[in-house]
């Protein structure tokens, strides 16, 4: 293997990231991109000076110390597992970028071990970029007495995380290609990888309250992802770096020994049946069902309500809500129906088409969630909950879909259209809590806030048209 070829395909594949992140609307543009350079190095300063002022209050010592890094160990492998999902749907949607790679005088191996470096790479610095404020605190709190526990807590955790996260993939990916899957590889595994996350941010809270209340009894014990800070505070610094050092030779042998002989192309659709063809929603319905992505929120869902159902409660309704995250890919989705010949209809008809079928796709799949309140009719109550989020999940998502169009599925657009999805549940939640509006004035400002987002997702939509048009004028001319 060519240790210089790994390089200059690993180089490949950052310039590929970059422009990719980069051709999201104003970011084409060179002041836009210093402005957000500068916006994010400000925003470090800042949360770098915050973190400062509450470590002065409470973390007086190094016994402190220990406890926030090692609660932090819990949430850098969450983070993680987030980065490492996150580069993995990058490129199972670039696939066309791995088929040039093919082209190259490049071994699979060599292939595998580019890619492997990049998103070690790509790992590390959203990892870094998130827990910088801590470390900057931390050492201008204690000075260089900070830096092994640093090093133990967050970055020996988070290459550990990443190597295991890597073997664990090439595993199930040869599994899955072993019995005929190979077609499916990336639709089975991240579902598998996004489960895996979900259930670990569940898990994570009680590791924080197990290491909080090992603080306060005066001990440290093993939790698994505190593998290295407990290393340290037990052994000492050398033992705790030979312990990494030996575990990352390990797992990079067999992330090597497991990759798999040949890269895996992934299905952009699944052959699903849709029933009753003759339906004027029928070809958008089709064009949402079909998409793999759709199909790992779907097994993601189910198997997080299974889990929360073995649980115990009414939580396992609220897994329903997992099948909206596709919804900011409606319009893309959708965008192919649009380009046949003979294709016409209105912006307002365009909104309700998606709508209807999202609604539909998204009731059809959240039906057998729904099952289990049989044999738990405490949660019919939750349900009805659910049942009208999901709607009003629809008409938000739809609207987010237009304004912030994921054609080129740049991560920024996505990581936008989540941020601001997320932000606005966030914001009405907060508002009802705070305001405690009685039911039925709640009701009816619920009622005139979808209807203002329908409104606006039609205003969108003519916006698209008109541009779409006045480009095509362009080009032909």
């Amino acid at each position: 293997m060519s240790v210089a070829k790994v390089l200059i395909v690993a180089r490949l594949f950052f310039r590929y990231f970059v422009r990719k992140a980069l051709s999201a609307g104003v970011l084409r543009s060179r002041l836009a991109r210093i402005f957000l350079g500068v916006g994010v190095l400000a925003g470090v300063v800042v949360l770098g000076a915050v973190a400062t002022s509450v470590f002065r209050e409470i973390v007086p010592g190094r016994r402190e110390l220990f406890l926030v890094i090692q609660i932090s160990t819990t949430t850098v492998v969450f983070w993680s597992l987030i980065a490492f999902i996150f580069v993995k749907i990058l490129f199972v949607t670039s696939d066309d970028l791995v088929r040039y790679t093919m082209l190259l005088p490049v071994s699979q191996r060599e292939r595998s071990a580019a890619l492997a470096l990049y998103e070690f790479a790509m790992v590390g610095v959203c990892v870094g970029g998130l827990f910088l404020p801590i470390a900057i605190a931390s050492l201008v709190r204690l000075g260089p007495d900070a830096v092994p526990g640093l090093l133990a807590g967050i970055a020996m955790t988070a290459v550990t995380a990443y190597l295991v996260l890597s073997v664990l993939y090439n595993v199930v990916s040869r599994v899955v290609q072993a019995f005929g899957g190979s077609r499916l590889v990336h639709v089975v595994v991240l579902s598998l990888m996004a489960a895996l996350t979900l259930w670990y941010n569940g898990a994570s809270m009680t590791l924080i309250r197990d290491m909080s209340s090992d603080f306060l009894r005066g001990g440290i014990e093993f939790h698994v992802v505190n593998l290295f800070p407990f290393l340290h505070e037990r052994l000492g610094w050398p033992v705790a770096a030979a312990a990494f050092l030996a575990l990352t030779t390990v797992m990079v042998v067999l992330a090597a020994l497991t990759s798999p002989a040949a890269f895996p192309i992934r299905r952009r659709f699944v052959r699903a049946a849709v029933p009753l063809p003759g339906l004027p929603v029928w070809p958008t319905v089709t064009a949402l069902a079909r998409r793999s992505e759709w199909w790992i929120a779907v097994v993601v869902a189910y198997i997080c309500s299974v889990m929360l159902w073995l649980d115990g409660g009414t939580a396992f309704v609220y897994a329903a809500l997992i099948l909206l995250s596709q919804g900011i890919y409606v319009y893309a989705a959708t965008n192919r129906l649009r380009l046949m010949p003979g294709y016409s209809r209105s912006a307002a008809k365009e909104v309700v088409h998606m709508l209807l079928g999202q609604t539909i796709v998204t009731t059809v799949h959240a039906v057998p969630i729904s099952l289990f309140a049989a044999a738990r009719p405490e949660a019919l109550a939750d349900l009805r909950i659910v049942a009208i989020a999901l709607v009003s999940g629809v008409v938000l998502t739809t609207l987010i879909a237009i304004v912030f169009v994921a054609e080129n599925d740049s991560p920024i657009v996505v990581f936008t259209g989540y941020a601001v999805c997320i932000g606005a549940l966030v914001s009405i939640g907060a508002m009802v809590g705070l305001l405690q509006v009685p039911g039925p004035w709640l009701g009816f400002g619920a009622a005139c806030a979808q209807a203002l987002a329908v409104v606006y997702s039609i205003v969108g939509m003519k916006q698209i048209t008109r541009r779409k048009r006045h480009e095509t004028a362009v080009t032909g001319s």
